[in-house]
């Protein structure tokens, strides 16, 4: 029986990408003033999956450059959630779920994220994600398969961890590719072609039945969207620096203007 093999067609942020796109679509041309000004062209329903979309892209870069040793597949659709990495190697089978909070203190303790002050769920979906993972997987090979839950943390401000997360380990992206890289190998080079194989047949995944998408269309109306956010940011910067100026000078001339009066009183 032939299989279609689709899942090495998908890119990471894939579905966060395409929901921008689709987001933005149907969002109206900003205004000859709001561009002067700086405002985010993004509709609020955009914004979101916007950050997400640049998280998984930062973290599908680092995956790719783990090497030939490492299969790596992307936005792997299950039944209603998407694990936004696979990882299979010597070191066993990953999944990765991809938590963007922006430049932020970020503070596990145990199945709790706090981010500013609120609580996020992330933990939880990592864990469920691996599972049903390892479930499918299991099924298809016709014995356990062992995937392991990580929650990587783009580029935080701070990580702190008062208590290790349960079921799931939690890092910096920035240590990603060290730990990976550092893990003990747990499967030989049979075992590693073997779940790789089932992986990347679509027949493993019920859910991975949509029409392939055009990615590199998808790239770059995704990288249309990405330069008109980054240039509204840079006009936005503008015009705070040159307010700075402005009221610098103010306060300068009305200090030098008072100290004219006390000298000549």
């Amino acid at each position: 029986m032939l299989h279609n093999r689709i899942l090495r067609e998908r890119v990471a942020g894939q579905s966060a990408m395409a929901a921008v796109v689709s987001a933005q679509a149907s969002a109206p041309r900003p205004g000859r003033l709001a561009r002067i000004l700086g405002v985010n062209p993004l509709t609020p329903e955009a914004r979101a999956q916007y950050r997400g979309a640049l998280g998984e892209l930062l973290v599908g870069d680092a995956l790719e450059n783990l090497g030939p040793t490492w299969d790596v597949l992307h936005d792997l659709p299950l039944d209603g959630i998407v694990v936004d990495h696979l990882l299979i190697g010597r070191a066993g089978v990953f999944t990765v779920r991809t938590a963007n909070y922006g430049r932020n203190d970020v503070t596990i303790d145990r199945s709790t994220i706090t981010v500013g002050g609120e609580q996020r769920g992330d933990v939880a979906r990592a864990v469920a994600g691996a599972a049903e993972v390892a479930r499918l997987l299991s099924e298809a090979a016709g014995t356990a398969v062992r995937v392991r839950p990580l929650l990587v943390v783009v580029d935080p401000l701070r990580l702190a961890i008062k208590a290790p997360a349960s079921g799931v380990r939690v890092i910096s992206s920035r240590q990603l590719e060290s730990v990976l890289t550092g893990a003990p190998r747990t499967l030989t080079g049979d075992e590693v072609a073997r779940v790789s194989d089932l992986a990347d047949l679509e027949t493993t995944w019920p859910a991975a039945d949509e029409p392939g998408l055009d990615t590199q269309q998808l790239h770059r109306d995704f990288g249309t969207i990405r330069t008109s956010v980054n240039d509204s940011l840079v006009r936005r910067i503008l015009w705070a620096a040159a307010a700075t100026i402005v009221v610098y000078a103010t306060v300068c001339s009305v200090i030098a203007a008072l100290v004219t009066v006390v000298v000549r009183s």
